[in-house]
């Protein structure tokens, strides 16, 4: 890919879980009207699931299936695949690993006491964990830092727990992922509901908060922020009408 090739596709990046996901209906009528207007979207799925998880769970929802992304991000941007063939940008993996010490976080995680997430969702550059509370989140912030462990911690849904290396994120992944592919700042919109999500919305000309929303992610303001009253993919599908990314039949 030529980096100074420009494209006049959007950029479409949206959270899986919450998101897209939520209601068939809403979901089916969202697929139909992007695909009316697909050539003129380049699509992404991002989730803090890894990858693996995002095309197992594709299989049950043939409407996301069908739209054929272009790139999923997965493990919370920690991973950057093309298309549904399992294969990752490894410039991007490369970049973001350097310094990274999975099996040393993991023993002091043990040591705190925490207990890991299911392997579904462990992946080599993320760590995953249960928390009871935030007097844990300070706790474990507080010892990577003791450790000197450069990294970023991410608390949400009040009780999950997620340490990546300190160059990744939804957002990293999203500003690599605009600039391997060519296209402009301002033609970058996405979707998201939880606090998990609010790293890509700093990354983003446009921003589509579902009704259905966390409170942290509510709380975003700015003119780059559309507040959707619909939930799930009806307020995905509302956000882009009003941003123009797909014009109403």
């Amino acid at each position: 890919m030529d980096f100074n090739e420009i494209k006049s596709q959007w950029l479409l990046i949206s959270d899986l879980d919450d998101t897209l996901i939520g209601d068939e209906t809403a979901l089916m009528i969202l697929a139909q009207e992007i695909m009316k207007q697909r050539d003129g979207i380049i699509l992404v799925y991002n989730s803090s699931r890894p990858c693996s998880s995002i095309r197992k769970s594709l299989e049950n929802y043939p409407d996301l299936l069908n739209l054929n992304p272009d790139y999923l991000v997965g493990a919370l941007g920690t991973e950057i695949e093309i298309g549904l063939r399992g294969e990752q940008i490894k410039e991007y993996s490369q970049f973001i690993s350097k310094g990274w010490k999975r099996e040393q976080i993991s023993l002091l995680m043990e040591q705190i006491g925490l207990d890991p997430h299911s392997e579904e969702y462990q992946t080599p550059l993320k760590a995953s964990y249960d928390l009871n509370d935030v007097d844990d989140y300070i706790l474990v912030k507080d010892k990577l830092l003791e450790y000197g462990y450069q990294v970023k911690v991410i608390f949400s849904g009040g009780k999950n727990l997620d340490i990546i290396p300190k160059n990744s994120g939804k957002g990293a992944a999203i500003e690599f992922l605009r600039k391997f592919i060519g296209v402009i700042f301002n033609q970058t919109v996405v979707c998201g509901d939880s606090a998990n999500d609010i790293d890509m919305f700093s990354k983003s000309a446009k921003g589509i908060v579902v009704g259905n929303a966390d409170v942290e992610l509510k709380r975003l303001k700015g003119p780059n922020i559309y507040h959707a009253n619909n939930n799930y993919a009806a307020g995905v599908l509302e956000g882009l009408y009003y941003w123009g990314v797909i014009s109403k039949s």
